[in-house]
């Protein structure tokens, strides 16, 4: 029972992720200039948030480092 009490956030991302990914099976194409990417919809926002959180992270290194 206590790893239940200390892990229930964890699990409950895991089971979110998995509905998530379940409702957004369907293939979706993206065209971007003379590049064309048909793959799940779920995955193409697993690589825009990913490609998001390394901007952000990349773009607050530079602000602690001038202060």
């Amino acid at each position: 029972m206590g790893f239940l009490k200390t892990n229930w956030v964890p699990i409950l991302l895991v089971l979110l992720a998995a509905v998530f990914i379940a409702q957004n099976r369907y293939s979706t194409t993206i065209e971007m200039f003379w590049l064309t990417v048909t793959s799940p919809l779920w995955l193409i926002l697993l690589v825009l948030f990913a490609v998001g959180f390394a901007a952000g992270r990349l773009s607050g290194r530079r602000k602690a480092a001038k202060k």
